[in-house]
């Protein structure tokens, strides 16, 4: 394979060295300078034009930029410069990218109309896997995805075509990294994030089909009461809907892939939210706060159980009872149906004596 290069000469007035700098791999070498780091895969664009210093690096580099670096030691060792089309341009994207970051609120209209960080999520269960302790799978897929989501809610001035590599020297490596760079260049509108690892494969809906529209009529009357409960039963009807939906065989399972996730809520919380229809469910938290946004806390989800005290009096024997009587959901169960693990809440309730 014919590949096109112009190899030229600068100059005679300097005598080059045969100096070789000491070189070490290239992935042990991130490994040893981010040991609280684990990587999950390591990609890279590296050609083997001879059999010296394949995959490696110049173990001490003059800067952290890889073409910067590259250039002093040319210089200061009198030696070959070998640069591509890939190196510039993507210095060049990691700079523009730097620039909208620095300036992110001056340039937002230029690419989205809403405040904030708008989530951008893919569902990467048939992508990546995870086993002793790797995420592996095809990443580049992974990059494609978000990348082309994220074009997608840009609406006026999109960066996608003219950020990435495409020239004749491109490599998976290079395009790859332009299109990471580019995500980075929206991050100040984004937030990426992948679904991977869990999912509800099957679902049974005990009873008939006019139970469930039944149950989809009992709600539509909750919202005719005037009990202002407009703020969760907008998020509840959507979600019974469906249930219908899935019960009638038209089965979506994008919203089944929905039904939760875990989103880290900020650097000062401990552990993260559940974001999903699945507290469409409920209208409170447990600390009685108005559930407004399908984002809830772990340890703020309410008991699925009621409790009602009440006093019984035997007159005769002149005894009384301070009991309460507990109802709802008492726990979750597993059973082996055909040789299949179903999971199913257990229904009841209880009374019990407070004294």
């Amino acid at each position: 394979m014919l590949t096109s290069r112009s190899t030229q000469k600068i100059t005679d007035k300097v005598v080059p060295k045969d100096e070789l700098l000491e070189h070490v791999d290239i992935k042990a070498y991130y490994e040893q300078n981010n040991r609280n780091l684990k990587f999950h895969t390591f990609s890279l664009n590296y050609t083997k034009n001879s059999d010296l210093n394949s995959t490696k690096i110049i173990s001490l580099p003059t800067t952290s930029h890889g073409l910067i670096s590259a250039i002093i030691h040319a210089y200061t060792l009198h030696q070959h410069l070998r640069i591509s089309p890939d190196d510039i341009w993507l210095t060049v994207a990691q700079g523009v990218s730097k620039h909208i970051w620095f300036n992110s609120e001056s340039f937002r209209h230029f690419f989205v109309d809403h405040e904030g960080k708008k989530k951008i999520e893919i569902d990467a269960r048939d992508i990546l896997n995870y086993k002793n302790k790797v995420i592996y799978g095809d990443w580049l897929q992974i990059i494609e995805q978000l990348s082309n989501a994220a074009d997608r809610q840009v609406e006026i001035l999109d960066l996608k075509q003219l950020f990435e590599c495409d020239f004749s020297t491109s490599t998976k490596a290079s395009i790859t990294a332009s299109k990471i760079i580019l995500l980075d260049s929206k991050k100040a509108y984004f937030r990426y994030r992948l679904r991977g690892g869990c999912g509800i494969p099957k679902v049974t809906l005990e009873g008939t089909l006019t139970d469930w529209l039944h149950l989809q009529e009992k709600v539509k009357k909750l919202c005719n009461l005037g009990l202002n409960l407009d703020f969760w039963l907008s998020r509840l009807e959507p979600v019974i809907t469906q249930f219908i939906d899935t019960y009638k065989g038209n089965v979506d399972e994008n919203f089944w892939n929905m039904v939760i996730s875990q989103i880290p809520l900020s650097t000062f919380e401990t552990t993260d939210g559940w974001s999903g229809w699945i507290s469409s469910l409920l209208p409170y938290t447990k600390q009685i706060c108005k559930i407004t946004n399908n984002l809830i806390v772990p340890n703020n989800v309410p008991s699925g159980l009621v409790n009602v005290p009440f006093e019984f009096k035997l007159e005769g024997e002149k005894l009384h009872f301070a009991l309460n009587c507990s109802a709802g959901f008492l726990g979750v169960r597993q059973d082996i149906i055909d040789n299949e693990y179903v999971v199913s809440p257990v229904i009841g309730w209880y009374i019990v004596d407070q004294n």
